[in-house]
């Protein structure tokens, strides 16, 4: 059964760069813009989210919160996606799983995506 991405990140570069890697490695990637569209995604229940910090209606680390302290999407792994310095402090803040620091190079990140999305998940810790 092939594994659900969510990307949200309002850089249609990004999505797209981040959606043809993925979708080469065999995932179903849904790509959304900002907060609004994400949550009107209702009830899909993705097997990660990629979640850029800087949305264009809000930030992906408030987003993120929000999702760790619902039941139904607490245990959806969430990376959280930022140039933000402080990129580490706000995944930790915001109880993200993990966080990926742009600029990224493309093998680190789907190694990323691929060890969160492996069956051994529970055993991971950040970087």
């Amino acid at each position: 059964m092939q594994k659900r991405i969510i990307v949200v990140d309002n850089d249609d570069d990004i999505q797209e760069i981040i959606r043809y890697v993925l979708e080469e490695q065999g995932y179903q990637v849904e790509t959304v813009s900002d907060i609004l569209s994400f949550n009107k995604l209702g009830d899909v229940q993705p097997d990660l989210i990629l979640l850029d910090d800087w949305l264009s209606d809000g930030y992906g680390h408030v987003l993120c919160r929000a999702l760790k302290r619902n039941r139904q999407t607490k245990t959806i792994p969430v990376l959280l996606i930022s140039a933000k310095n402080d990129i580490e402090s706000l995944a930790a803040k915001s109880h993200a799983d993990d966080y990926i620091a742009k600029p990224f190079d493309l093998d680190f990140f789907t190694h990323k995506v691929q060890s969160w999305l492996s069956p051994d998940r529970n055993a991971m810790r950040p970087d």
